[in-house]
């Protein structure tokens, strides 16, 4: 067994962490969480349509045939560069979660790697005559089977792209 994270988050480090994630969206008051429908027929911008966007809107900045009206084209703007903002803290964000997730499946895979050979060797020891074991091993045993029991995909959510 190869033991490859040794630490503990300590009630400390938790509460400041927790403080830190607070930070974020104290900074950043104007967040949105929006309802599934709503995302699932939103219209998509990505990296690719950036180029799109901005040449759009310098169209309807130099031509008024093509502003579409009074404050719109300053207001995409303003929505545009909070785009932007907002997919550079995305990126440093995902990164953050990335490890934190890698980080969580090999502390979880490392104690579970333990978990199951403490099984083993309860088995092992009934095998063996070892009073006491059979109580142990049948509550192993129905945790192990109910933690190995498949549960259905979750569907992941529809999103347009234009």
């Amino acid at each position: 067994m190869e033991n490859r994270i040794s630490e503990v988050i300590t009630p400390d480090k938790q509460v400041e962490v927790m403080k830190a994630i607070e930070g974020v969206q104290t900074a950043l008051p104007f967040l949105l969480k929006l309802q599934e429908d709503e995302r699932k027929h939103m219209l998509l911008v990505d990296d690719g349509r950036k180029p799109f966007l901005e040449k759009a809107f310098e169209y309807a900045t130099i031509n008024p045939l093509l502003n579409p009206g009074p404050g719109l084209i300053d207001e995409a703007l303003k929505d545009f560069e909070m785009f932007k903002g907002l997919a550079t803290f995305e990126t440093q964000l995902a990164s953050v979660l990335e490890m934190i997730t890698d980080t969580k499946r090999v502390a979880g895979a490392e104690a579970y790697e333990t978990a199951r050979f403490v099984y083993m060797k309860a088995k092992m020891e009934l095998k063996m005559g070892k009073p006491g074991m059979q109580a142990i091993v049948d509550q192993l045993g129905k945790l192990f089977e109910q933690a190995n029991t498949p549960k259905p995909p979750a569907a992941a959510p529809e999103m347009p792209i234009i």
